[in-house]
């Protein structure tokens, strides 16, 4: 009985150790000198508790220069080898090119799908392009953790279906099904009515001899070649330079 009781104690403490460890690095490194102290503060703390009530790695990562190829790739180094969570997603921002990536790793991957970190692009991101990092934070923090507890709650993030294009289309689609029926039908009816028959050939309506050219001659006057490049996509599942799977979604701000 005491074994069994010892058992169930070593269990339950590491239940608790799990939830409540602490993590190697500091929720915010802000390298690039985005926030004031207190604004630093009141983020690390806000990112510390989803750390602590969901046991995994919520982070902020910025500098000054991006110091790698791009910001994809430093994001992904800076999570395998600066000894962040197994399971985790980390926000990396670059001052200088404006660049920002968001990386996850692990369960990351699965809890922030792709739906999720295009939620969380379009919430932070208006906030990157007007340098209110500190804003952009704050609803990086938020969101993260509405997107983790929906996950614990066993329905991951997935409000593609909700769009706006897809709104719209079911919308239209609507719309547009009645009218295609109803003209088909009154097109089916009146092809019974035409008792006419098509002539295929403009000189059988002219009046013979009334049509005479006395010139003619085609100029040819100038033509348009625009070529758009296709943009460079640094988002979705991909291997890290260590070989580490990640999910992520990023670009310019």
């Amino acid at each position: 009985m005491k074994k069994i009781i010892l058992a169930i104690t070593i269990i339950m403490m590491s239940a608790v150790t799990v939830v409540s460890a602490k993590f190697e690095n500091p929720p915010v490194s802000d390298n690039g000198g985005l926030l004031s102290q207190q604004q630093l503060a009141e983020i690390s703390q806000s990112l510390e508790q989803l750390r602590e009530e969901y046991g995994f790695d919520t982070a902020i990562y910025t500098e000054e220069t991006l110091a790698g190829d791009d910001a994809q790739s430093r994001a992904d180094d800076i999570f395998d080898y600066g000894g962040y969570g197994r399971d985790g997603i980390l926000l990396y921002i670059s001052v200088n090119p404006r660049k920002y990536h968001i990386t996850t790793h692990g369960r990351g991957e699965a809890v922030f799908n792709e739906n999720g970190l295009a939620y969380i692009e379009k919430m932070i991101l208006p906030s990157l392009r007007e340098n209110d990092s500190y804003t952009a934070m704050k609803l990086y923090a938020a969101h993260c953790g509405e997107l983790l507890e929906m996950a614990r709650q066993g329905n991951p993030f997935n409000k593609s279906q909700h769009s706006m294009q897809y709104i719209i289309a079911v919308l239209a689609a609507a719309l547009l099904l009645p009218v295609l029926a109803a003209y088909l039908i009154t097109a089916a009816r009146l092809a019974k009515m035409k008792t006419a028959n098509k002539q295929d050939y403009a000189a059988n309506y002219m009046k013979p001899g009334s049509l005479k050219l006395e010139n003619s001659q085609d100029l040819f006057l100038y033509s348009t070649v625009t070529k758009t490049p296709k943009p460079k996509s640094d988002s979705g599942s991909h291997v890290s330079s260590s070989g580490e799977s990640h999910g992520g979604r990023g670009g310019s701000y």
